[in-house]
């Protein structure tokens, strides 16, 4: 028996694949906001341009699409401005509750979003 040496998430919905992003987004910022990570670490594994450019591709909720973005400017934030990157956090935060707030009702029935290998 090997031990596991990946995981994928993986959504084909546009309401999922909000939720998912919005989801991890929101995740990374409590962390941030905690201190357990920061900014250079949540933009360089979560927050960079791909992940924006591939949300544009998808014509996601304009919301997310902005949430994202400012996510984006974090670790800019931490350094030049470090006592905005709570407000920043904040109001990132808010966003993506609001964008999970305004999709359908999510349905536990499905595809799982932990993928098989």
């Amino acid at each position: 028996m090997s031990a596991l040496k990946s995981m994928t998430f993986h959504a084909t919905e546009p309401e999922d694949v909000q939720r998912l992003v919005a989801i991890t987004a929101l995740g990374m910022c409590r962390a941030l906001r905690e201190g357990a990570v920061p900014p250079a670490y949540a933009c360089n594994r979560l927050f960079g341009p791909a992940l924006l450019t591939r949300l544009e591709a998808m014509e996601v909720h304009p919301e997310l699409r902005h949430a994202i973005h400012l996510a984006t400017e974090l670790e800019d934030v931490g350094q030049l401005v470090p006592e905005a990157l709570s407000r920043s956090l904040a109001e990132i935060e808010d966003k993506l509750l609001k964008l999970l707030a305004a999709l359908p009702a999510p349905s536990p029935e499905g595809e799982r979003w932990l993928a098989r290998i």
